[in-house]
């Protein structure tokens, strides 16, 4: 028991321990147009876009395609693979100003910066850019207290993804900045609606979840990772990549 618990406190410090080179943010806004004005924000968003955002200050616009704000369209600019050097960088500049002047006017109400930190020893193939057609989010916010249980099961589903489903694209956060930092957003990535978890190889996760960690193991841990959760927090939306709107690659 001491060494199951030993182990626990290691993995959940490891999961947020800072490297050197800092913690790895992605900084999210959230955009409503005004009605009527999609066009026009959409063709200020894409100048802006060629003229500011090059590779190394990449972004990415999806537009959310489920939900009640899906109808008048909702869009999200995702800037990945920031550090904290990217407010002093970016505030005041050029950039910024030609936001306020040419793509502000066309918006109804928006959200953010929400800064996020990906949690980089649970993710599958999203340490380099690799943008695709459409992922799904789910927002989870955890209770205050002990969370050890939701960690454990992130962990060792992140390692039956590893083997069952290799090519997937399969990001974690947590919320650094800009609202409940108790707030964690797991990203699926894909370009075939019909295989949003990627390609199944090597038996089915429940399945290989047990033989892993020993049988009725998913079903326990899977228990446990809920009840950590806040009972209403269990938002899940598909969002399509705009490329037109996004960097180029």
């Amino acid at each position: 028991m001491k060494k199951l618990l030993f182990s626990l406190l290691v993995t959940v410090n490891l999961l947020f321990a800072q490297e050197n080179t800092g913690p790895e943010l992605w900084i999210t806004f959230q955009y409503t147009p005004k009605i009527g004005m999609n066009q026009k924000f959409e063709s200020a968003l894409a100048e802006k876009t060629k003229i500011y955002n090059k590779s190394d200050n990449a972004v990415y616009t999806a537009v959310l395609m489920t939900g009640t704000e899906a109808e008048n369209g909702k869009y999200e600019r995702i800037m990945p693979r920031r550090s904290n050097q990217w407010y002093s960088e970016t505030l005041g500049t050029a950039e910024t100003k030609f936001w306020q002047d040419n793509v502000a006017k066309y918006v109804q109400s928006g959200e953010g910066p929400y800064v996020w930190q990906r949690i980089k020893s649970l993710c599958i193939n999203f340490d380099e850019p690799n943008p695709t057609k459409y992922f799904r989010s789910l927002t989870r916010v955890l209770k205050n207290g002990n969370n050890d249980n939701f960690w454990r099961y992130l962990e060792r589903y992140t390692k039956v993804l590893r083997k069952v489903r290799p090519d997937i694209q399969w990001g974690v956060f947590i919320l650094n900045s800009g609202g409940n930092t108790n707030t964690v957003r797991l990203l699926t990535a894909f370009n075939d609606p019909n295989k949003r978890q990627g390609e199944t190889e090597n038996g089915q996760a429940r399945k290989v979840y047990d033989e892993m960690f020993g049988e009725g193991s998913w079903e326990d841990d899977f228990q446990k990772y809920n009840e950590c959760l806040v009972e209403w927090s269990r938002p899940t939306y598909d969002f399509m990549l705009r490329p037109d709107l996004s960097t180029k690659p």
